[in-house]
């Protein structure tokens, strides 16, 4: 139950930091107005923006979902990996879905981090969509990027990295192996997993762009 808490705890930290500190809709706004190549009559504007309101109130319950999904996928991630080095024996999903949790609080904070950031910026909506705190992204000038390569420079981040360090600690505390058992059983099936997810991304991105 104090794990559900937590993720919750997570969801409204979240969505709280969001709702005071960015102007979404402000941002939305300049992004059709720019829009010079097309004119959108003012009565679809306005009902995009009252249905962005309306979904705004369920955000909290769907990043609580996104969380909760993630965490459990992660979790069973973690014990194929267990499984398939014959180290499962005594590990249960319980204990590795808290694992998950537990490390998913760094990326929480990237995501405070980003939001925060965003807020004392002056962002467009296409460079707050994109933009990742601390990520090789950063070094690059959106405009002359091809999109296919702007999803896996942001996944080149120093928050990604110490992600996978969280999970290979909390994983060590929850199964109890040495540091190169546990290291070697999360880095090969959270980065397999990664890459797999990496190639869908990019798969779907170059068919619909």
């Amino acid at each position: 139950m104090r794990i559900l808490l937590l993720l919750v705890f997570y969801s409204l930290s979240l969505f709280l930091i969001s709702y005071f500190l960015l102007d979404v809709e402000g941002m939305v706004l300049n992004a059709f107005a720019e829009q010079t190549e097309m004119e959108i009559p003012e009565n679809v504007l306005l009902d995009a923006l009252e249905d962005m309101r309306y979904w705004n109130k369920f955000s909290v319950l769907f990043t609580f979902l996104l969380l909760l999904v993630k965490c459990c996928l992660i979790a069973l991630i973690l014990y194929a990996g267990l499984f398939f080095a014959n180290l499962h024996k005594g590990a249960n999903l319980a204990g590795l879905f808290k694992v998950a949790v537990f490390a998913e609080s760094i990326l929480v904070i990237a995501g405070l981090v980003k939001v925060v950031i965003v807020s004392a910026g002056d962002f467009t909506y296409n460079e707050f969509a994109v933009f990742y705190p601390l990520s090789v992204l950063g070094l690059f000038d959106l405009g002359e990027l091809n999109s296919l390569l702007i999803y896996p420079l942001q996944l080149v981040n120093l928050f990604e990295l110490a992600y996978c360090f969280l999970l290979v600690y909390f994983f060590k505390q929850e199964v109890v192996l040495p540091w190169g058992d546990s290291a070697k059983v999360v880095l090969t099936s959270y980065l397999f997993t990664l890459i797999f997810w990496l190639v869908l991304i990019l798969f779907l991105t170059l068919n619909f762009t």
